[in-house]
């Protein structure tokens, strides 16, 4: 029995193979999980897919369309001058998905489950449908958030107790979605749910090119119109270019906390902070607290009484997510490692499936005719004109049983509660078991030496001891959000059985100037846990054991202190020889490697 499970998206398309015997795993697409969404004709009007439509694109950007998925109300797509039926640039797509499959496990597909956006109705999905009919056999469409509960219910496991809720937040390429479930004895049972078509990373992209226009529109006003609205084959080129600039430059400053973005036919490079991109995306981002709200409240769930925040999504990478989580509803983000695959995966792990174009929700329209937020590209849907949140009625409400439970490996960030001078974190104090080998509790082991041999998800670079030399946090005093900044304060050790030793000194870890006065972070002690990498740039970490303490002055007069604790966060990292950058969602820091000491000549 062959089963794909295939999460069709704005941007990527992604698809799970599962077949008797076999763990599920990705399929891949020229060595990677993601297929470009994109589709292009050719000269003889064959429809090329992913990155070959990507690459033919580049010399002929009239054939090209990046996004298929956002053309589905426009039941026609113009591919030069070609007038192309959106399905089939649809049933393009998921013929390349299928085609992969069937060499993938050299064997045809038995069954597929498809996923959608919530806030699609009838129409829609009749055309996601109609397009998968014509490639996949016995194909099934299932709602996104409830396949992203699927597989998210089981990575929150014991935080997400029976009898509790909590809410999906799946943010996508070019959609939102948000869903609250309550675990029950044999699954979870979903209690509302609710999509916004106008909240994904393409609208935090189209909000940076608006910014890079106020900059560029009065500077050089033709070039930037041509940009915008191109005309010319050129035009068209370099409009996608700027664009594919812009998307990343976006993803970068998950990594580093500036970067630069060449603007073609200007032949300019533009800096972009991640400060400034927190700003641009923060319209975005309310929109998507905003639906988290309104589902909330359709199911009769206060935003206190959720037990998790489970994250789903490709743009749920960027760090002002998991910040943004957090001052809305106090808890810490629960991630996995690829958010990109949680919906695929999700909708194979389904033992209740809605039969072939059922909504197991109730019935929603479309949402109304898209305006164009630029000329050029994508096209925004207009914001104020979504379905209401879908209440699920207790005899609709969609049953679904989860798998194990799976330990969450997750990120080391030293938290310090200021309850004195109100100077809050915007991580919580928690910690969280995972799966990894036991750590050690000295933080004197020495450094270790790289073996020849390393375990799996320990990535060689990480080896061995580093030194801080910036660190930069964001945290607030009095409800307003300052920055502190130190040169060091900390060394990490990591090691190759999976162990890392991180310890404090004395000095100043941090320091900031709000409203006059000086205000400074010491922390001292240390602690071990266990780690593991990633092939996608994350450290996860689990099982912290801790001792020291810190404490916060104000110009240089005590205010407050306590314990150190552990808490946990995805934290992305970039390693060369001689330093590490780590990034998490209030923080950044610096490290450089520590030389070893050249050994004493005998006596």
């Amino acid at each position: 029995m062959i089963r794909l499970g295939i999460d069709f998206g704005t941007s990527n398309t992604v698809a799970v193979l599962s077949n008797a015997g076999r763990e599920p795993r990705p399929l891949l697409f020229d060595g990677s999980p993601l297929l470009p969404s994109a589709v292009c004709a050719d000269q003889s009007g064959r429809l090329l897919v992913g990155r070959d439509a990507q690459h033919t694109g580049l010399a002929h950007p009239e054939w090209f369309e990046p996004h298929p998925k956002r053309c589905i109300d426009d039941r026609i797509v113009l591919l030069g001058e070609t007038e192309v039926p959106v399905e089939r640039l649809i049933a393009a797509v998921l013929e390349r998905v299928t085609d992969e499959a069937s060499r993938t496990a050299d064997a045809p597909i038995n069954e597929a489950v498809l996923t959608y956006p919530a806030a699609w109705g009838n129409q829609r999905r009749d055309i996601l449908l109609a397009a998968a009919e014509t490639v996949l056999p016995g194909v099934r469409l299932m709602v996104e958030p409830i396949a992203a509960a699927n597989r998210l219910i089981a990575v929150a496991g014991d935080r997400v107790a029976v009898g509790t809720c909590a809410l999906v937040y799946d943010f996508g390429g070019g959609t939102f979605d948000a869903t609250v479930l309550r675990r029950t004895t044999d699954g979870f049972d979903v209690l509302a749910t609710e999509g916004r078509p106008d909240s994904g990373g393409l609208d935090i992209d189209a909000a940076i090119v608006n910014h890079l226009g106020t900059v560029l529109s009065a500077r050089a006003p033709e070039a930037w119109a041509k940009l915008v609205e191109p005309s010319t084959l050129p035009d068209r080129r370099a409009s996608r270019q700027m664009w594919d600039n812009v998307r990343t430059g976006k993803e970068m400053l998950a990594r580093t906390s500036s970067t630069l973005i060449h603007v073609p036919l200007l032949d300019i490079e533009l800096p972009l902070g991640r400060e400034e991109l927190d700003r641009l995306a923060a319209p975005v981002l309310d929109r998507t607290i905003e639906t988290a709200r309104s589902v909330l409240r359709a199911a009769g769930v206060d935003a206190s009484d959720l037990s998790a925040v489970l994250l789903a999504g490709g743009s749920t990478r960027m760090p002002a997510v998991t910040t943004t989580l957090h001052r809305a509803f106090n808890l810490a983000p629960t991630i996995v490692d690829q958010p990109e695959l949680v919906v695929a995966e999700g909708g194979l792990l389904t033992t209740a499936q809605p039969a072939a174009g059922e909504d197991p929700t109730t019935q929603v329209p479309d949402s109304a005719p898209v305006t164009p937020a630029l000329t050029g590209e994508p096209t925004l849907p207009v914001a104020d004109q979504q379905p209401p949140a879908t209440q699920i009625p207790p005899s609709r409400r969609y049953r679904a049983r989860g798998p194990a439970t799976v330990g969450a490996a997750l990120v080391l960030v030293i938290l310090a509660a200021f309850a004195g001078a109100r100077l809050l974190d915007d991580d919580p104090d928690r910690t969280q078991a995972g799966a990894g080998p036991a750590p050690t509790n000295s933080p004197a082991n020495p450094p270790a030496t790289p073996t020849p041999t390393l375990p799996p998800g320990i990535d060689p670079c990480v080896l061995g001891s580093w030194t801080a030399t910036s660190q930069q946090r964001d945290l607030k005093i009095d409800g307003h959000p300052v920055q502190f900044v130190s040169r060091g304060g900390q060394k990490k050790t990591y090691r190759a059985d999976g162990t890392l030793t991180i310890t404090f000194d004395d000095r100043i870890v941090g320091a900031t100037v709000y409203e006059g006065a000086r205000w400074e972070e010491h922390t001292s002690g240390g602690g071990t846990l266990s780690y593991r990498t990633t092939d996608d740039g994350f450290l996860l970490y689990s099982n912290p054991k801790v001792k020291g303490d810190w404490k916060f002055t104000r110009n240089g007069r005590y205010t407050n202190g306590g314990a150190i604790s552990m808490s946990i966060e995805p934290e992305r990292y970039t390693c060369t020889d001689d330093t590490m950058i780590q990034v998490s969602s209030f923080y950044s820091i610096e490290l450089h490697r520590d030389k070893p000491q050249p050994a004493a000549s005998p006596t």
